[in-house]
């Protein structure tokens, strides 16, 4: 959505106005506290506009506005500045991570208790594994004519089996075959890019490429592991939260951890490093007047994992991005550090 110079720029301190005070926000005050240059007028007429393509809405109770989701996204996409974590801030966290134990599992406590307190909302982070699992290669067993062992290996050395059961009868030779064909085109793919390709040329086929993605969804879902949070109390202190009862709820239960587990938005960080999704873009419920800001941690290709905030869509998006940056890179530097290869680092908590 293409905005004028001068509508991106009341929209800007719409949003970063909304986010320090949780007042809505009227045309006086932005005239009054900003170097508009423009009348009240003029500034009622451009949130007019705003307001008319989505980016701002108008609360029932108030003659301000505030911004709307697609207005947070816009900003987040097109008119957030870099903020940079100063000196001193960096130097605060770093000593709080050398004062730790060299243990996994404390830094991810510490992680959350750091963003937590930095943000005053809720910090999640979600232990090692491996970021992408895939599949490294399959083997098909007969056990009758119509029935076969099928033994998928991953690439973090889970080994799965399914018995199959097919609709006519097969040899050896011919599961041998298969198997063979299927590891030239399917080795090293992820659950998603096979369901993208249409590899399957014969209905056998298909049926093994249908049971290998359900095993791979599986070792996914596996290696989700309960997430760490801290700052739920932080949270409901927000603003958003005095006197609605019903929406302190729905969050005590948003937070709840095995219902966060399943809705911690990981794919939306796709192949990047950071990501931000608000309200509405996550698809779980209650979290669609909710926003995460999270980032993978950990070496390329190795063990990672997620750490992040949770928040009202109503958060300091440059502050969270600085912050959450920030501990992700340290955690990276830190698995690389004291435990090398990342793999190993999955099972540090095993040796204590």
């Amino acid at each position: 959505m293409a905005l004028s110079d001068r509508r991106a720029r009341i929209l800007g301190f719409i949003v970063e106005d909304y986010v320090k005070s949780a007042q809505p926000i009227g045309s006086a005050a932005l005239v009054a506290k900003h170097d508009l240059e423009l009348s009240s007028a003029t500034v009622r007429s451009e949130m007019a506009a705003l307001e008319n393509e989505g980016l701002i809405t108008h609360p029932h109770t108030s003659a301000g506005r505030v911004p709307s989701n697609l207005g947070y996204r816009t900003y987040v996409g097109s008119l957030m500045g870099e903020r940079r974590l100063s000196n001193e801030e960096e130097l605060t966290i770093l000593h709080q991570f050398h004062q730790s134990a060299v243990d996994l599992e404390r830094w991810l406590s510490l992680s959350v208790s750091v963003l937590a307190n930095s943000l005053h909302t809720a910090a999640i982070a979600t232990p090692p594994h491996m970021v992408e699992v895939r599949l490294k290669q399959l083997q098909l067993v007969e056990l009758t004519e119509e029935s076969a062992l099928l033994v998928v290996v991953m690439n973090d050395a889970a080994v799965l089996q399914h018995t199959l059961q097919f609709s006519e009868t097969i040899s050896q030779d011919q599961l041998t075959r298969l198997a063979g064909r299927l590891n030239q085109l399917l080795s090293g793919l992820t659950a998603t890019e096979i369901e993208g390709g249409s590899l399957a040329t014969a209905v056998i086929e298909q049926e093994v490429v249908d049971q290998v993605v359900v095993l791979l969804r599986s070792e996914e879902d596996a290696a989700s592991e309960t997430p760490v949070i801290e700052g739920v109390r932080e949270l409901l202190r927000q603003p958003e939260y005095e006197g609605d009862s019903d929406r302190l709820l729905d969050t005590l239960e948003a937070v709840e951890t095995s219902r966060l587990q399943r809705a911690i938005p990981a794919r939306s960080l796709g192949g990047g490093d950071l990501a931000i999704v608000i309200g509405d873009e996550n698809p779980a419920e209650p979290y669609q007047n909710m926003s995460f800001v999270l980032s993978r941690y950990g070496p390329p290709g190795g063990a990672g994992g997620l750490v992040g905030l949770l928040g009202p869509t109503r958060l300091d998006y440059p502050d969270a991005v600085a912050h959450v940056r920030y501990v992700s890179d340290l955690l990276t530097e830190l698995m690389r550090r004291f435990y090398g290869d990342a793999s190993s680092a999955e099972g540090s908590g095993e040796d204590k």
